[in-house]
């Protein structure tokens, strides 16, 4: 039996870092801030960095480099970038065994543009990574003590099979859900978000879950909180994240870092927390674990480069600023 067995995405990544990437603040863009080039001209790059991501098994690397009993689910295409992704998990102590080749399609591949300020944009071809196949699951023999589950591509219905097994299992369940996911509204994920033990998601993504603006954060938290069976878990970039478990809720303040690429960070930042609770079973403490994983990933290219090889000290621990969120308690 694993400890942790990851579903979702795998991706061949490219870096490319650019000073040529001019940062404007924008009112009318999603995230305030825009990186502009002219169309036709020729760029200079200043790095350019290949790795591998997507949320499965960049989770993954996580449990896998803190000694835990490791494998992934995930969809790769029969060429070398799907090879190369599973040379990268044997590497980092996970069992690639249960990736899944999707021979008709190409592995899934991003390129990542990189401004100054370490925000980027992501241009993504999702090909194999949208292509898991409930049939090839070997359920049978399926067991772990979590399932970390990041995007799935939309397909509900295989979120739902993976949830009835947890159940029969008793696999606890971590969600952190994909756009197609947050797409199809509170509605349609209510029922799946009540069978997990951890739903995760940025403060973006909940405001368009709850059909809000992302500064009604209070009110999208009371519309989420009730729903996850242990703990609703929020991230907000540089503002930190926050905790509602039971009529409790907590708020995670970030380190003071130099910020170099912030891709992989949500992904480092909840796999961190699963990791911590299955080291001691005290939300805060998985907080804590989270937020350094998540601040190793920040200070390096990539979405695995900066992940932590060992739990952090007592001290390290203690760093993290872990305080009642007064608005919610």
């Amino acid at each position: 039996m694993y400890d942790v067995i990851t579903i979702g995405s795998a991706t061949r990544d490219v870096f490319v870092k650019s000073t040529a990437l001019e940062v404007h603040l924008k009112d009318h863009s999603t995230t305030s801030i825009e990186g502009c080039f002219p169309l036709g001209a020729k760029i200079e790059v200043d790095d350019l960095i290949p790795e591998t991501g997507g949320g499965g098994t960049n989770a993954a690397v996580t449990f896998g480099r803190l000694g835990l009993r490791t494998a992934t689910i995930a969809a790769v295409g029969d060429d070398s970038a799907g090879r190369e992704i599973a040379a990268v998990l044997k590497d980092e102590g996970v069992d690639p065994s249960l990736l899944q080749i999707a021979k008709a399609n190409r592995t899934g591949f991003s390129v990542i543009l990189l401004a100054g300020s370490g925000e980027r944009t992501v241009f993504v071809y999702r090909g194999a990574a949208e292509k898991l196949n409930a049939a090839t699951v070997p359920w049978k023999s399926l067991a772990a003590r979590w399932f970390y589950i990041s995007s799935i591509g939309g397909d509900l219905k295989l979120m739902g099979k993976l949830l009835d097994h947890a159940a029969r299992r008793k696999i606890k369940v971590c969600w952190n859900p994909g756009s197609k996911e947050i797409r199809q509204g509170l509605r349609a994920l209510r029922p799946l978000i009540k069978k997990v033990d951890l739903f995760n998601l940025n403060k973006e993504e909940a405001a368009q879950l709850v059909s809000t603006d992302p500064q009604n954060f209070a009110h999208i938290v009371k519309s989420l909180r009730q729903l996850p069976r242990r703990a609703l878990i929020v991230t907000d970039g540089l503002a930190g994240a926050y905790a509602a478990e039971g009529d409790k809720a907590w708020h995670s303040s970030v380190l003071d870092v130099p910020r170099i690429n912030v891709t992989g960070a949500g992904d480092a930042f909840g796999s961190g927390v699963v990791a911590g609770l299955l080291k001691k079973d005290d939300v805060r403490f998985g907080l804590a674990v989270g937020t350094w994983n998540a601040t190793g990933v920040v200070q390096q290219m990539g979405a695995k480069r900066g992940i932590i090889h060992a739990y952090p000290s007592t001290k390290a621990i203690s760093q993290v600023a872990i305080k009642p969120w007064k608005a919610l308690v």
